[in-house]
């Protein structure tokens, strides 16, 4: 699901990872599934599937997913269409880690419309402009730099087309916040390590992105500084996520 990433100047990567120096998803690829349910207690399941709804009832015909990772999205997405009313759908899979991407082709196997390949968030050079219906990134924003993955959505959505991104947040109740930071700062690394045989990357980077990624309003700005439109959050679970909605202007 998540390996786009880029640092520089002027980036605005909240968990500061760069994929070329560290495969820490290559690594965790086979147990990435296993570390969501581990690490979210199971809770992540409920915010995808209510992603996968919204983006069900989409009309849009092009569908891209964007970090796709294991393909988790495309397929609740997929398991919703199956009745027949996704007929003529193209949904793109796409990451930059062949490793999670080895994982989600068997998962999509038989469901029509499906087409899978290694895209960089950052540049998505094999989309043309004003190609496609809809983009969708789950959890990923917060180990990319936001200004060129927003912008790379922007550029390959139809004008009409619509954004979705579903992202950690902050819960709007501070005390909660706090407590919900607490836990994720003393608690998270001795659950990690355990989960991960001590590989530190595999939390460290949910830890720092959790922490530095924008609370919702302020990553609704960011948003529309891109030219987007209508652009809205609905939070999940009290806030810890929020799933964002923007539309690119006709």
């Amino acid at each position: 699901m998540v390996q786009e990433g880029g640092r520089g100047p002027g980036s605005a990567n909240a968990a500061s990872f760069d994929p070329g120096s560290d495969n820490v998803f290559a690594r965790i690829a086979g147990r990435y599934d296993r570390l969501c349910d581990f690490f979210s207690l199971y809770i992540h399941r409920l915010w995808k599937s209510r992603m996968a709804a919204e983006i069900a009832r989409h009309p849009g015909q092009v569908v891209l997913d964007v970090a796709s990772g294991t393909g988790d999205i495309p397929l609740r997405v997929l398991r919703r269409l199956s009745g027949g009313n996704g007929a003529g759908r193209t949904i793109w899979v796409t990451d930059i880690c062949p490793e999670m991407l080895a994982i989600a082709r068997p998962k999509l196997e038989g469901f029509p419309g499906v087409k899978i390949a290694g895209a960089d968030a950052h540049a998505l050079g094999d989309f043309a402009a004003n190609s496609v219906d809809l983009y969708s990134m789950s959890f990923g924003m917060k180990i990319c730099d936001r200004k060129r993955a927003i912008a790379e959505a922007f550029r390959v959505l139809k004008p009409g087309g619509t954004f979705f991104c579903l992202e950690a947040a902050r819960i709007p109740a501070a005390p909660l916040h706090a407590l919900y930071l607490a836990y994720m700062r003393w608690c998270m690394p001795i659950v990690g390590r355990i989960a991960t045989g001590g590989d530190a990357s595999a939390y460290g980077y949910l830890l720092k992105g959790v922490h530095d990624f924008p609370a919702q309003r302020e990553f609704c700005r960011e948003i529309e500084d891109f030219g987007f439109r209508d652009v809205a959050y609905r939070n999940l679970s009290f806030g810890i996520v929020a799933l964002h909605t923007a539309t690119k202007p006709s």
